[in-house]
């Protein structure tokens, strides 16, 4: 092999492990199911995704005296957008997923809100299994998963990675306590940087996570790697990328 032949051997493998690491386009491609879109608040940015994800996320607060779900992350101001009204906008794509980061789930509404989102399911033709429920209080979510939706156990925030030796062990008893006495099936749901944690404490349970806008404008390789070690984990059923809307940013 001549030294020009080389040179290109070496520049097309160099190609191809660039695009293999650091194309987000390439890994969407290969991983379609596990990368979904986050905070997907408006109508205008879930037309700009919904084709192209299987997933997104949303937030979400149950409205009582209205009964209603506004699709809003607080504090932000309400635009007045209603989950109904939401997923009418994906009526001729019945195979796209919703997570629903449930801001306001207590005691007093968890009923009415579980009739509700059963009603937007029939409403639409959609069936519970293409949303999940997420909220961090894991006791109510059994009713949401006895009726055929998927749930998620939100964890400590702003992240168990951020906690001492001694908070920590705090934390995880607290969190394996609630776990305990719940035995229904849950997705457990945190921020990226606890990934090693949940995998250590929590080897049985499906992890749904996401990552924030300092990960991608980073970009570095010890990034990129983590980014596909966590794609390439069956224990990690979602994992959220942010996608800038050409037209609206909530």
């Amino acid at each position: 092999m001549n030294k020009k032949a080389i040179i290109l051997f070496l520049l097309t493998i160099s190609v191809c492990f660039y695009f293999l690491v650091y194309s987000n386009g390439f890994l969407k491609m290969v991983y379609h199911e596990k990368i979904w879109v986050h905070r997907t608040n408006s109508i205008e940015k879930l037309n700009e995704v919904q084709h192209d994800y299987y997933g997104v996320e949303l937030d979400v607060e149950y409205i009582d005296s209205t009964d209603v779900f506004d699709v809003n992350h607080p504090p932000a101001k309400s635009i007045g957008l209603d989950l109904s009204t939401y997923i009418e906008s994906t009526k001729e794509n019945k195979k796209l997923h919703f997570w629903l980061d449930f801001k306001n789930l207590n005691v007093n509404n968890e009923k009415r809100a579980l009739e509700r989102l059963l009603s937007i399911c029939d409403n639409h033709h959609l069936k519970p299994s293409n949303f999940i429920v997420e909220n961090g209080e894991m006791d109510l979510l059994q009713d949401f998963q006895k009726a055929g939706f998927n749930v998620s156990y939100y964890l400590n925030w702003p992240g168990l990675y951020t906690l001492n030796s001694k908070e920590l062990s705090i934390e995880l008893q607290k969190i394996n306590n609630t776990l305990a006495n719940n035995l229904f099936p849950c997705y457990i749901s945190s921020d990226y940087r606890d990934y090693e944690i949940l995998k250590k404490h929590f080897p049985d349970r499906k992890i749904l996570s996401w990552f924030d806008d300092n990960f991608f404008e980073q970009n570095n390789f010890k990034n990129r790697i983590k980014l596909i070690e966590m794609l390439n984990d069956n224990q990690v059923e979602v994992l959220l990328f942010r996608h800038k809307s050409k037209l609206y940013e909530r």
